[in-house]
């Protein structure tokens, strides 16, 4: 016999929220959540190598594929550059698997603005995914669109978390 009152009873109910999904289901996802960790670890290690080079007083190049000027390819390194500053530092706030805030605290949300808004200007949204897609870590990218909402014609939902059963 329940000891608890019928009111108790429907609060604990509605507390258990249970998603039923079957192991293969269960593997891909998985899966995914291990390949966006590895690629999230080889952008870390990058951005490393990167920012060391650039302490070491050599500012690479970043965007070699989108066509600027070298004034331009410069002004946008140094920015893309600020920007995996801003990731790397996150890491010593925040445990693996922690949610990450990135590019939303303050003061970082303003230069991820500034930033955003200087590739935008440069190289339009078009530098603006290519920038998230192959030099921002994985798990910092979804904060990072949400950053530059607003800045150009950004899509408010430039970039969603993978359906189930999706691959790169």
């Amino acid at each position: 016999m329940s000891t608890a009152s019928p009111k108790e009873s429907r609060e604990l109910e509605a507390v258990v929220d249970v998603e039923v999904v079957s192991d293969r289901e269960y593997q891909q996802t998985l899966a995914q959540h291990r390949q966006t960790a590895e690629q999230d670890k080889r952008a870390r290690s990058r951005a490393q190598q990167i920012l060391q080079r650039y302490e070491n007083g050599f500012t690479p190049n970043l965007v070699q594929d989108i066509r600027l000027s070298a004034f331009d390819s410069l002004t946008v390194s140094r920015a893309i550059l600020q920007l995996l500053r801003l990731s790397l530092a996150e890491d010593h706030n925040c445990a693996v698997g922690e949610q990450r805030f990135t590019y939303l605290r303050e003061p970082n949300r303003a230069i991820a603005q500034r930033c955003g808004q200087i590739l935008y200007h440069l190289g339009g949204i078009r530098l603006m995914h290519h920038v998230i897609d192959r030099l921002i870590p994985a798990f910092d990218q979804a904060n990072l669109s949400q950053a530059w909402q607003g800045i150009g014609n950004w899509p408010v939902s430039a970039i969603k978390p993978k359906a189930r059963g999706q691959s790169d």
